[in-house]
């Protein structure tokens, strides 16, 4: 079968598609899933396997994927041979999910409702953990809560504004081009401001604090941060290019008392200065990590809860997407290798 693979060695990835063979054992727990489409963001896939992954060359792509059941394992009962289901793949597994078929634990399968299609499905569960991790179990942001999420217009952040007003918090945004702020615009419930972040970030406390009466945010979700400020260390960390990036500074003037910063930025340092301005805050860190519910077992209730939660608000209408992009698996490879893809639309490989 057709399965695909990526390189993260060098500055830029290798993607290409490989041969492998189709799993002929499941265990008892485990269902053979014919894939009809598998969810991708690349710049995630490259950070995590980074953490992850033994090596950084022939790893695997995509791992939220949708498809229907060709064999079940003996002690599956809930799901029976040709229903569709939607699912998470582990990023220990070293399974792409970009293939015509893949193996699947039960437990972090559900069915999936007739009335969304398979790349809805899977874009939305892709986003739906990262945003339910963030809002509810990290950031526990209440009606009243005032939050601030950076890029509000990628798949991740367009899901959490909708997340965080479904529980009756005010949102503020982000955006870098004009597509993204009409995007933004089309939400259901208005936002309560967009701040433009296309050339500097310094305009994003003075901004924040103009809205909240110089109160501050009581949570804020993060999608990615600049750590220095020299040339030099610019340079060194690439982050010459993130100009459009808030910096650790400008997020910290944002934070309110007993505010909760969620960061995506493994690489997040503090330098005292920074920890005590948290501290003089009452504030907290918290790092996303949606991976970590395919890690461990301990909370897998809940994550059972969030994998249907999203799919049912999906069905329901409450939550909506914004542009899914759908490739074929021969031209995925090479659209994915492209340079400053755009980051407001929701990449979904179909084999």
């Amino acid at each position: 079968m057709r399965e695909l693979r990526g390189s993260f060695t060098g500055q830029e990835p290798t993607i290409e598609i490989k041969e492998s063979e189709i799993p002929e054992k499941i265990q008892p727990n485990e269902i053979l899933v014919k894939i009809k489409a598998c969810a991708v963001d690349l710049s995630t896939e490259k950070t995590y396997n980074r953490l992850l992954a033994s090596s950084l060359e022939n790893c695997s792509i995509g791992h939220t994927v949708s498809g229907i059941v060709v064999k079940k394992g003996s002690n599956v009962e809930k799901y029976e041979e040709h229903i569709s289901v939607v699912g998470v793949l582990p990023f220990g597994s070293g399974i792409s999910g970009c293939c015509d078929m893949c193996v699947l634990n039960q437990f972090d399968t559900v069915k999936k409702p007739k009335d969304i299609s398979h790349e809805v499905a899977a874009v939305s569960l892709c986003a739906g953990i990262a945003a339910y991790t963030a809002v509810h179990y990290l950031g526990h942001v209440t009606a009243g809560d005032t939050v601030l999420v950076m890029d509000g217009a990628s798949p991740q952040g367009y899901l959490t504004i909708q997340l965080a007003q479904s529980f009756g918090a005010k949102v503020l945004s982000t955006y870098r081009t004009l597509t993204e702020k009409q995007h933004l615009e089309n939400l259901k419930t208005p936002l309560a401001q967009l701040i433009e972040m296309t050339q500097r970030s310094t305009i994003l406390a003075s901004a924040v604090m103009e809205e909240t009466g110089g109160v501050g945010v009581d949570c804020i979700i993060d999608n990615g941060v600049r750590l220095f400020t020299s040339e030099e260390d610019k340079d060194l960390m690439e982050e010459r290019s993130m100009k459009s990036v808030p910096h650790k500074h400008d997020l910290l003037s944002c934070l309110g008392f007993a505010g909760r910063w969620i960061t995506t930025n493994p690489q997040l340092q503090l330098d005292p200065p920074d920890s005590q301005q948290l501290f003089l805050r009452g504030g907290s860190l918290s790092f996303l990590f949606p991976p970590a519910w395919t890690l461990m077992r301990a909370q897998h209730g809940r994550f059972q809860h969030i994998l249907k939660d999203v799919l049912d608000r999906m069905e329901t209408g409450d939550f909506k997407l914004n542009d899914i992009l759908s490739l074929q698996l021969e031209k995925a490879a090479e659209y994915l290798m492209q340079e400053n893809l755009d980051s407001s639309k929701a990449l979904v490989v179909i084999p």
